[in-house]
């Protein structure tokens, strides 16, 4: 799990292999509620990436820009 900037939110990244070698992600933004936690599924993309760590890597960018979009203003 990964801690962006934001306070009380945490991005949850899933990895897999597909049977051709390459790897797919999901990312997942976590965000505190009082006392509950809302999970928001991000748009899954059908981009396939030559490494697990490149896979990890865009799911992590994309978590990370759909958080600093929903940001509130200060």
């Amino acid at each position: 799990m990964a801690r962006p900037s934001q306070p009380g939110c945490e991005i949850t990244l899933t990895t897999e292999q597909m049977k051709d070698g390459t790897w797919s992600v999901v990312a997942t933004a976590d965000h505190q509620v009082g006392e509950g936690t809302q999970h928001t599924p991000l748009p899954v993309t059908h981009e396939r990436f030559e490494t697990e760590a490149a896979a990890h890597r865009f799911g992590l960018e994309q978590a990370q820009e759909y958080i600093a979009r929903e940001e509130p203003a200060a």
